[in-house]
């Protein structure tokens, strides 16, 4: 039996792709000590995992209204910083076998450098290259926004990596990879179908499938619609704040009798700020996104790998308007494969919006493509192939 310790941030979009990847292993017999906030708690224990808490030393920021790349490096490094020390304790009396951790949990990857883990990362979104990056003129616009919030931030974040590196022995602050940490064996929830520029992974990044869990008895949403009218599905994520403008356009390009409309606005948005809401709305903070999806025409997304891949797997074609510069990678992708179209959000208004989705609605390759990806998922072999990816991986390392 192998003992290993999994460390993640405390949001959805990367803690729950993993748990189904963390009951395989603990019925194949591994102990997983699993970190990540009291949130997930339950979640993990129901995982067969043991809960494994971060404590007081870091506040994680949940909800962001800003976009930048650096500034979210700052944020993960600020972290960093909080966290590496315990961790690094933590690590050097368990001992584990080996350890897992998110790409966006740096203070694992040093922790397993430091002291010589193997070390297994996991992608809840597809790895970044450069080559994608000059691939489409929407991402590099996104890439560039998320890099110019002005000097000052670069000098602090500068210090930051300058003090983690000096204070726990690495040789150089790039060591230090905030963004997107690589292991050993790095296991991406996607496929490399849907990977832009996959030959320019080498072969220890394995595409094993989005993992999404299907089974929710519990999650049920009633929807009303008269027969003839599209459902359009809008959410556009938790994690960062949308302008309301943004759900204003929205209200303005579906509200009329030709669609019915969902509509998640976050918890971080109060709906009643929306002012007066079309009689064809349904609005609200969350809503069950797997019930909303098994009914919907389109789906009106930020482009998150994880509601990508919800979409496609029921078969929903998409308008991403994308936050962040991953989300734009994604975004294109979807659109390169034909599975919907990609709307940068300084374009998004009311006549675009619906413009479209009607775009979407009527192209007849749009099925054939949702199609395609889908079947590239289901072929990545998703839980099942990441426990046999990590079985292998610990044989190479002659952990038992």
């Amino acid at each position: 039996m192998a003992r290993a310790l999994f460390y993640n941030i405390p949001t959805h979009g990367h803690v729950n792709p993993t748990l189904p990847l963390v009951r395989e292993l603990t019925e194949q017999g591994d102990e997983v000590t699993y970190f990540a906030g009291p949130e997930f708690a339950d979640k993990i224990r129901s995982a067969g995992a043991t809960y494994g808490d971060y404590g007081e030393s870091h506040s994680f920021e949940q909800t962001r209204t800003e976009a930048h790349s650096v500034l979210q490096a700052g944020q993960l490094a600020e972290a960093t910083a909080a966290l590496l020390p315990g961790v690094l304790e933590e690590v050097e009396a368990a001992r584990p076998d080996y350890l897992l951790f998110d790409m966006s949990a740096p203070w694992a990857s040093i922790a397993a450098q430091r002291l010589g883990i193997p070390a297994v990362a996991s992608f809840p979104h597809l790895p970044f290259n450069w080559r994608a990056f000059f691939d489409d003129g929407r991402i590099m616009k996104k890439g560039l926004h998320g890099l110019r919030p002005g000097m000052g931030y670069y000098r602090e974040l500068s210090k930051q990596l300058g003090r983690l590196a000096k204070e726990h022995g690495l040789r150089r602050p790039s060591e230090v990879n905030l963004l997107s940490s690589s292991a050993d064996l790095n296991l991406v929830f996607s496929s490399r179908y849907f990977q832009p520029n996959a030959d320019s992974l080498d072969d220890s990044y394995q595409f094993i499938g989005p993992v999404i869990n299907t089974d929710r008895p519990d999650q049920q949403w009633p929807i009303t619609r008269e027969p003839g009218q599209k459902l359009i599905y809008v959410a556009v994520g938790t994690l960062y704040r949308a302008d309301l403008d943004f759900f204003r356009h929205a209200m303005d390009a579906f509200s009329d009798d030709e669609y019915s409309v969902v509509m998640s606005v976050g918890k971080a948005v109060d709906p009643a700020a929306l002012g007066p809401v079309p009689a064809n709305f349904d609005v609200a903070q969350f809503v069950p996104q797997l019930a909303i999806l098994d009914q919907a025409d389109v789906f009106v997304t930020h482009g998150g790998m994880n509601s990508i891949s919800e979409a496609v797997m029921a078969g929903v074609p998409m308008v991403a308007v994308p936050n962040t510069i991953e989300q734009a990678m994604n975004s294109v992708r979807v659109e390169q494969l034909r599975g919907g179209v990609a709307l940068p959000p300084e374009l998004v208004t009311a006549a675009t919006l619906r413009q479209a989705a009607e775009s979407v609605l009527a192209d007849a390759g749009v099925p054939d493509g949702l199609a395609k990806i889908r079947q590239s998922f289901v072929e990545a072999g998703g839980a099942p192939r990441g426990a046999d990816a990590i079985q292998d991986f610990k044989r190479s390392r002659s952990i038992d």
